[in-house]
Protein backbone atom coordinates (compact mmCIF):
# COMPACT_ATOMS: atom_id res chain seq x y z
CA UNK A 1 0.00 0.00 0.00
CA UNK A 2 3.06 2.33 0.63
CA UNK A 3 4.39 1.98 -2.34
CA UNK A 4 1.49 2.44 -4.29
CA UNK A 5 1.05 5.98 -2.63
CA UNK A 6 4.76 6.67 -3.41
CA UNK A 7 3.97 6.16 -6.79
CA UNK A 8 1.11 7.54 -6.93
CA UNK A 9 2.95 10.69 -6.05
CA UNK A 10 5.33 10.53 -8.61
CA UNK A 11 3.17 10.29 -10.86
CA UNK A 12 1.13 13.61 -9.73
CA UNK A 13 4.41 15.78 -9.01
CA UNK A 14 5.55 14.40 -12.74
CA UNK A 15 2.35 15.01 -14.26
CA UNK A 16 2.02 18.35 -12.75
CA UNK A 17 5.46 19.45 -14.06
CA UNK A 18 5.08 18.53 -18.20
CA UNK A 19 1.32 20.38 -17.65
CA UNK A 20 3.60 23.51 -15.70
CA UNK A 21 6.16 22.71 -19.12
CA UNK A 22 3.83 22.17 -21.15
CA UNK A 23 2.10 25.83 -20.53
CA UNK A 24 5.11 27.59 -20.06
CA UNK A 25 5.80 25.99 -23.78
CA UNK A 26 2.71 27.34 -25.56
CA UNK A 27 2.37 30.85 -23.64
CA UNK A 28 6.11 32.05 -24.62
CA UNK A 29 5.55 30.65 -28.42
CA UNK A 30 2.98 32.92 -28.62
CA UNK A 31 4.30 36.09 -26.88
CA UNK A 32 5.64 38.56 -29.80
CA UNK A 33 9.17 40.13 -28.71
CA UNK A 34 9.60 43.86 -27.67
CA UNK A 35 9.80 45.89 -30.45
CA UNK A 36 11.44 49.61 -30.05
CA UNK A 37 10.22 52.00 -32.67
CA UNK A 38 13.33 54.48 -33.48
CA UNK A 39 11.30 57.79 -31.83
CA UNK A 40 11.89 55.64 -28.92
CA UNK A 41 15.12 55.16 -29.46
CA UNK A 42 15.83 58.98 -30.07
CA UNK A 43 13.99 59.82 -27.11
CA UNK A 44 16.28 57.31 -24.78
CA UNK A 45 19.52 58.95 -26.43
CA UNK A 46 18.16 62.38 -26.00
CA UNK A 47 17.60 61.50 -22.03
CA UNK A 48 20.88 59.96 -22.19
CA UNK A 49 22.09 63.17 -23.25
CA UNK A 50 20.54 65.52 -21.72
CA UNK A 51 21.22 63.63 -18.58
CA UNK A 52 25.22 63.73 -19.24
CA UNK A 53 24.91 67.25 -20.36
CA UNK A 54 23.55 68.37 -16.62
CA UNK A 55 25.99 66.47 -15.00
CA UNK A 56 28.86 67.93 -16.59
CA UNK A 57 27.38 71.72 -16.01
CA UNK A 58 26.92 71.14 -12.41
CA UNK A 59 30.27 69.25 -12.28
CA UNK A 60 32.14 72.33 -14.25
CA UNK A 61 30.04 74.78 -12.06
CA UNK A 62 31.59 73.47 -8.60
CA UNK A 63 35.32 73.20 -10.13
CA UNK A 64 34.75 77.01 -11.09
CA UNK A 65 33.22 78.29 -7.71
CA UNK A 66 36.73 76.79 -5.62
CA UNK A 67 39.07 78.00 -8.37
CA UNK A 68 41.50 80.29 -7.60
CA UNK A 69 40.34 84.10 -8.86
CA UNK A 70 42.09 87.76 -7.99
CA UNK A 71 41.84 89.50 -5.10
CA UNK A 72 40.16 92.26 -7.23
CA UNK A 73 37.56 89.32 -8.23
CA UNK A 74 36.69 88.30 -4.98
CA UNK A 75 36.40 92.16 -3.69
CA UNK A 76 33.77 93.56 -7.03
CA UNK A 77 31.91 90.00 -6.39
CA UNK A 78 31.91 90.55 -2.57
CA UNK A 79 30.82 94.11 -3.07
CA UNK A 80 27.91 93.30 -5.74
CA UNK A 81 26.81 90.98 -3.37
CA UNK A 82 26.53 93.66 -0.61
CA UNK A 83 25.05 96.42 -3.11
CA UNK A 84 22.31 93.96 -4.28
CA UNK A 85 21.60 92.69 -0.99
CA UNK A 86 22.35 88.68 -1.92
CA UNK A 87 23.49 86.11 0.34
CA UNK A 88 27.11 86.36 1.55
CA UNK A 89 29.02 84.00 -0.42
CA UNK A 90 33.09 83.23 0.48
CA UNK A 91 33.43 79.76 -0.49
CA UNK A 92 37.09 80.46 -0.62
CA UNK A 93 37.07 82.04 2.58
CA UNK A 94 38.91 85.32 1.04
CA UNK A 95 39.01 88.57 3.08
CA UNK A 96 38.84 90.55 0.16
CA UNK A 97 35.32 88.96 -0.56
CA UNK A 98 34.53 89.78 3.01
CA UNK A 99 35.79 93.57 2.57
CA UNK A 100 34.02 94.08 -0.63
CA UNK A 101 30.80 92.74 0.75
CA UNK A 102 31.13 95.08 4.00
CA UNK A 103 31.74 97.74 1.29
CA UNK A 104 28.95 96.91 -0.29
CA UNK A 105 26.42 96.84 2.52
CA UNK A 106 27.71 100.13 3.47
CA UNK A 107 26.71 101.28 -0.06
CA UNK A 108 23.41 99.28 0.03
CA UNK A 109 22.53 101.18 3.41
CA UNK A 110 23.62 104.70 2.08
CA UNK A 111 26.26 104.89 4.99
CA UNK A 112 29.39 105.63 2.08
Amino acid sequence: MKNLSKNSLKNQLITLSVCATSFASFSTINIKPAQASFGDFMLGVGAGVGTSIIINNNRRANQDRYRPVSPEQEYFRGRSDGINGLRYDNPRNSPDYDRGFQEGLRIRQGKR
